[in-house]
C-alpha cells in the first residue's frame, strides 16, 4: 500500500504546483444595469445616456466623470467594456451596454481604456472637485455612416 501512496503524491504535488504558480483566470467585467446607479470596485458607476429622458435627467450631474463612446461618424456607441486607472492601480471595470458611463471618481486624473467589437480606445481624464469632466472615447471602426440627409 505504500508504493500505491508514492505513485500518487508526485502527480498531486505537480498539479498543487502548477495550480499555484498559474496566472489567476481573468474575471469576467460586471454587466451594468442601465440607468441603476451600481457600485463596482467601491465605485459608484451608471450606465446610461440612452433616450432624451434619459440624456437630460439633472441626477446624472452629481457624477464627476462622464465617459462618452461614440463611433464613426459620431454616433454613440454602447456594448462596451470599460476600466479606469490612477497610476498603475485599477480603480474600475465594468460592462456598459449604454453610451455613456458615470462615475463618481475621487478627484484626480486617470487613464481610461474601453473595448468595442475588439478595438480599444484610451485617453486621459481629470475628475473634477466640482461639477463634471467629460472625456470621449472614438472607435473609428465601429458604427454606421451618416447619411447627409440625417444632418439638421
Amino acid at each position: 500500500m505504500h508504493s500505491f501512496a508514492m505513485k500518487h503524491e508526485a502527480p498531486l504535488a505537480v498539479v498543487l504546483g502548477l495550480m499555484l504558480c498559474a496566472p489567476p483566470m481573468l474575471a469576467q467585467a460586471t454587466d451594468l444595469p442601465l440607468n441603476s446607479p451600481t457600485k463596482v470596485d467601491g465605485v459608484e458607476a451608471v450606465c446610461t445616456g440612452i433616450g432624451e429622458n434619459e440624456e437630460n435627467n439633472p441626477k446624472w450631474a452629481v457624477y464627476p466623470l462622464k465617459i462618452e463612446t461614440v463611433g464613426k461618424g459620431a454616433q454613440w456607441l454602447a456594448d462596451t467594456d470599460v476600466s479606469v486607472l490612477q497610476g498603475e492601480t485599477r480603480v474600475f471595470a465594468a460592462h456598459c451596454g449604454a453610451p455613456w458611463l458615470l462615475l463618481k471618481l475621487a478627484p484626480g486624473k486617470y487613464q481610461v481604456s474601453a473595448t468595442s467589437a475588439g478595438e480599444s480606445a484610451t485617453t486621459k481624464a481629470y475628475s473634477p472637485r466640482h461639477g463634471q469632466g467629460t472625456v470621449i472615447l472614438r472607435f473609428p471602426n465601429e458604427g454606421g455612416t451618416v447619411s447627409p440627409f440625417d444632418l439638421p
